[in-house]
């Protein structure tokens, strides 16, 4: 049986383990190592570092984190498939890594998300948002999009190349009819000194890194790219609202196993993250970075990671975008 097959059957089964009560209380290693695929001070750092005292308490066994930073995460991801798969080792990664670099780096990986871990548990989400500098005379989108459409300066600016945002860009463009063209930066902080400067018309980046300066009123933030509001920003309108009808696409934070985890091991912890995600001060200290819980048990989880990997493959094909 393929192994994305096992993984489907695995993730549909949990539930079944908890019901049955086949599952009792695994004992659980004497570290379990959160392994956070970039450097210390990061949105995916802060969240895993929330959530370890409250998995500690419900795991009743120590649990810290590891930064495993290099090669926009892909190092960190590598090792988890080399990992001993009894619950010791625990990746927190965004759908950068696991769905767009995972597209984006096909054929040049030694490891497959579907094939090599099992999707644990969503944690968090947050939206990408589209933002022109504070100065700019465009009030909407669609205000943005029929200044762009023919323009030959039309074009906008991501953190980087071959990210979610780039990519987002793209299907902006294609749903619009504008032809622009990608800036990449390198690194949030030199893209919105741009914005802000008015030295770029547009950028696209995850809200979580506008919001501030949005509130600060040095952009503004026309637009998300959902089909409701969020509600850590409801004055923030969705693009959909205003008429430009594109898949969703949000960003989101996500806790991966090695393939070969027990069934049950990955249930006692999936109800542990579950727990943790959920106590009332790792919440309130994920709403103030303008994170939002949104847990999703290992099936459902599943289910997320293989329908994005679908939804994205022919938009990263259908771009021609090939890493340096």
């Amino acid at each position: 049986m393929p192994n994305f097959a096992r993984r489907t059957l695995l993730a549909c089964g949990l539930s079944l383990v908890a019901l049955a009560g086949a599952s009792h209380a695994q004992t659980m290693p004497p570290v379990i190592k959160l392994v956070v695929p970039y450097p210390p001070g990061g949105s995916a750092d802060t969240l895993a570092r929330l959530i370890a005292q409250p998995l500690q308490e419900q795991l009743k066994t120590t649990v810290v984190v590891d930064n495993r930073p290099g090669a926009g995460g892909r190092i960190a991801a590598s090792q988890l498939k080399r990992s001993p798969a009894d619950g010791s080792v625990i990746l927190i990664a965004p759908n950068a890594l696991t769905t767009i670099q995972s597209l984006v780096y096909a054929g040049q990986l030694d490891y497959k998300v579907m094939d090599d871990f099992i999707p644990l548990s969503r944690l968090a989400s947050f939206p990408m948002g589209l933002a022109v500098p504070a100065t700019s005379k465009f009030k909407t989108a669609p205000e943005l999009v029929a200044a762009m459409k023919g323009s030959k300066d039309a074009n906008y600016g991501t953190s980087g190349a071959g990210g979610l945002a780039h990519f987002a860009g793209l299907e902006f463009g294609k749903t619009t009819g504008i032809e622009w063209t990608h800036i990449a930066f390198k690194g949030g902080a030199p893209l919105v000194t741009d914005l802000i400067g008015g030295h770029l018309p547009v950028a696209i980046d995850a809200l979580v890194d506008q919001i501030e300066h949005q509130r600060g009123g040095k952009i503004r933030v026309l637009g998300i790219f959902s089909d409701k509001r969020y509600s850590l920003a409801p004055d923030i309108p969705t693009l959909a609202e205003q008429g430009i009808k594109m898949a969703p696409v949000e960003g989101w934070f996500g806790a991966f196993m090695p393939a070969k985890t027990p069934a049950a091991v990955v249930n006692q912890i999936d109800q542990a993250m579950a727990k943790a995600i959920a106590n009332p001060e790792v919440k309130e200290k994920l709403n103030k970075l303008v994170l939002q819980t949104a847990y999703l048990n290992s099936a459902d989880f599943t289910r997320l990671q293989a329908a994005e990997l679908q939804q994205w493959a022919p938009v990263v094909r259908d771009s021609g975008f090939k890493p340096d």
